[in-house]
Formats: structure tokens, C-alpha cells, sequence
């Protein structure tokens, strides 16, 4: 990457993380204006996790947190019902079509329609929020809506992207075209934004005449000297795809993608930018098991930040640790900006926190307990179910993380 560019700093994990605990220290101190935080409570949001993770997986046999599990949705494992019904003849193959799976379903989770929810008819499951995004996804990529090849249905590539048609993505959403249009034109356009995106860089996402979100993973096993660093992973998906997530900082006309400006943060320009890159770093994540099943590990995981979502969020809100404070009237634009940083900024550092009390709960240190184990076993699933709940100071949460109900933030009310 270009080191001079002072904006492909916010690429870093470390940057986030760094920005994001010195918002908890404010918050701390009670300096921040929206955000208060009662650390005290935070072996409350502990217990939680832990219970949950010894429900859902007693022998702590845990998965990798990723897109994967929401394929699983219903118990049902599509992806291998796929795959050896395909019949990849080689690891490439099948990595190329399994990474082209993941990152296109991480950037199909995004806002959507109220209330909407996705019906597996051929297993007969139904799921909202994120598991929706997911199968429907799938469905359509087991389908062939995203292939150019007649005679290869699964895999993405940027010109069917680019051309998807508006009917068939009413049907494979299962969004109604009439009702629904205002989000199908919006999907219609991201879908659009990230095919044009892969196709300006041959480079990471080309092969022969071929362009699809999956050959990065094939090049990166190419190019791969032991381990897949999960860093340089994040740093090329974050160099070509950044400016396809719209809507939040720029520098100068390039969108920087997931960040925002933070009237709180110290300096000017991007000094003053909370980075978050949710989707992105979701997409590393997501690509562990692809890899994986192609004979690769993933290494430096633990870099990455916890997910700045409203599941997380929901588990420090319901456990007390994070408060949101009286408004006392109507915000401005500023301040609804700061109150979803302040928000999505505090839930990175206080799953840091969360992360390494479970840990010593445990009688083991964070190199015993993987990260990404610990999301998928305690913190996703505990928010999941509290979301379910929704008791009532968090139907509004994630109304106020997406104030500007910019489309790829997958919160909404």
C-alpha cells in the first residue's frame, strides 16, 4: 500500500482500536456528550457471554465467527451439500467459489426492509437480520444470479454484478418490487458500485479474462510464504473496496468507507476520523474457513477489531456498561454523527475488555481463546438473543446507529 497517502492509515486494526479506547477513556471520565460507561458492570456482560457459550457449545468446541454460521441457519451445513454437488476438481476452484460466496455475502448485508424476513423453501427455515442477508445470498448464488457462465452457476463475477436485473433481485431477496423499490435500487446500486470496483483492479481480483471477488483469496494462498496474514488480507479488500461503502468520511473525492468524523477526536483531517471498517474486516473473518478448507491458516486474526455492530452494542446496553444519555432536545446533525461513533466506538473497546476478563474467567489468557471464538460463541450470540427480546431501551439502538440510514450499515428499526 501507498504509505505516503495519510488516509490508508485508517486501514489499520491498530488505528481503530487505538481511536476507540481513547473514546472509552473519555467516556470514563464522562466526557463524552451522548455515551456514558459503568465498567463496574462489565462482569455482568461477562456472565452473559459465558452462559451463552456454554449453552450453544458445551465442549467449547467453537467455529470461526463469520458468515458461515449464518449458511448453518437451521443446522442445515448448505455450503457442503453445494460444494459436493459441484464437484471442484482442484483447491483453487473451490477456493475461488467459497471466497466468492463469503465477500459477496458480506456485502449483501445491509439495510433492508422493515420487518423483512427470508424463507428457506427448500429446508423450509425462516430467519430475519443478518441470516436473511445470508441465505438469501446463497440462494442466489447456488442459483447462478451472479455468474456469467451458463455452465458455471457458482461463483460472482463483476459484470453480472454490474448488470444485475431488478426483477431477479426482487425475487431472490424476496423483497416486493413495488414496496420494497427504494431498498432494491439502493441494493441494485451497491451491487453495481462493488462490480465496477473489482473491475478496476485486475490486479487483485483478475485472472485470464476472469474478474470476481474470490481470486484475491487464490492469489493471497498463491503468494502465501506459510500463514495468511490476516492484516494484508484486510489491506488489500480496504484498498480496493473502500470506496464502494459510501456515505460516511472522504479524503478529498475517495470515500474512505466505514468511518466517520468525530467532533471529540483530537487534530483535523483524518486525525479527527473514527475508523470502524465492520464490513471489511467481516469479509477477513469470513474468508478463515475458505482458506482453511483449502489447506491455508489464517494468522493474526487477534488483530482485528471486534465487530462495531448493533449486536454488540445491544449486549453492553442491556448489561448496563454502556448508557446513552438524555438528549434534552433535538440533536443536531453533529450530534447524531457522534452518538453513533461514540455508540460503535465504545462496543470495540469494551469487547477488548469483555474478551479478556472471559479469558481469566477461564483460568486462560487470549492466546488459549481465540478471538474470533469468543465472538461466535458468547458475544454475537448473547446480542442475537437480546435483540430478540428487544426489550424496550433497545428498539430505538439501531435507528440511532444508522441516522443517516446509509444503506450497507445493516442497522435500521
Amino acid at each position: 500500500m501507498n504509505d505516503t497517502n495519510p488516509a490508508l492509515t485508517l486501514f489499520q486494526p491498530e488505528e481503530v482500536r487505538r481511536k476507540a479506547h481513547l473514546l472509552l477513556d473519555l467516556a470514563a471520565e464522562g466526557g463524552l456528550a451522548h455515551v456514558g460507561v459503568d465498567l463496574d458492570r462489565l462482569d455482568a456482560a461477562v456472565a452473559t457471554v459465558l452462559e451463552t457459550t456454554k449453552e450453544n457449545y458445551p465442549d467449547f468446541q467453537i467455529p470461526p465467527y463469520g458468515i458461515w454460521r449464518g449458511f448453518e441457519a437451521g443446522g442445515i451445513d448448505r455450503w457442503q451439500a453445494m460444494a459436493s454437488a459441484r464437484g471442484f476438481e482442484t483447491a483453487e476452484e473451490m477456493l475461488a467459489a467459497a471466497a466468492d460466496l463469503a465477500l459477496l455475502g458480506i456485502a449483501m448485508t445491509t439495510l433492508h426492509p422493515s420487518g423483512w424476513q427470508y424463507e428457506d423453501r427448500m429446508t423450509e427455515t425462516t430467519v430475519g437480520g443478518a441470516q436473511a442477508s445470508a441465505l438469501a445470498a446463497f440462494h442466489m448464488f447456488a442459483s447462478g444470479s451472479f455468474s456469467s457462465e451458463m455452465t458455471d452457476p457458482y461463483r460472482v463475477d463483476a459484470s453480472a454484478l454490474v448488470s444485475m436485473d431488478l426483477i431477479e433481485l426482487a425475487a431472490g431477496l424476496q423483497w416486493d418490487d413495488r414496496d420494497d423499490a427504494d431498498h432494491l435500487k439502493a441494493m441494485q446500486r451497491h451491487l453495481k458500485r462493488l462490480g465496477e470496483a473489482l473491475a478496476l483492479r485486475p490486479d487483485l481480483f483478475g485472472k485470464g479474462e476472469d474478474t470476481r471477488p474470490g481470486l484475491l483469496a487464490v492469489q493471497l494462498a498463491k503468494d502465501c510464504n506459510g500463514a495468511i496474514d490476516a492484516g494484508d488480507v484486510l489491506d488489500r479488500i480496504l484498498e480496493a473496496l473502500a470506496p464502494v461503502w459510501e456515505g460516511g468520511a472522504t479524503s478529498g473525492d475517495i470515500w474512505l468507507g466505514d468511518a466517520f468524523v468525530h467532533s471529540a477526536l483530537p487534530g483535523n483531517d483524518v486525525h479527527a476520523i473514527m475508523p470502524f471498517h465492520l464490513a471489511a474486516q467481516q469479509m477477513v473473518y469470513s474468508l478463515v474457513e475458505p482458506f482453511a478448507w483449502a489447506g491455508f491458516e489464517v494468522a493474526g486474526l487477534e488483530k482485528l477489531t471486534a465487530p462495531a455492530d448493533l449486536t454488540h452494542a445491544a449486549l453492553f446496553v442491556k448489561s448496563g456498561v454502556l448508557t446513552l444519555k438524555d438528549s434534552n432536545g433535538t440533536l443536531t446533525p453533529e450530534a447524531i454523527r457522534d452518538r453513533m461513533i461514540e455508540i460503535r466506538a465504545l462496543t470495540i473497546a469494551l469487547t477488548d475488555k469483555l474478551a479478556e476478563r472471559l479469558a481469566g474467567g477461564l483460568g486462560m489468557n487470549l492466546d488459549q481463546v481465540p478471538f474470533t471464538c469468543i465472538l461466535e460463541g458468547g458475544t454475537d450470540r448473547a446480542g442475537n438473543r437480546i435483540l430478540e427480546q428487544a426489550p424496550e431501551n433497545l428498539r430505538d439502538l439501531g435507528k440511532i446507529l444508522n441516522p443517516g440510514a446509509v444503506f450497507w450499515l445493516p442497522f435500521g428499526a
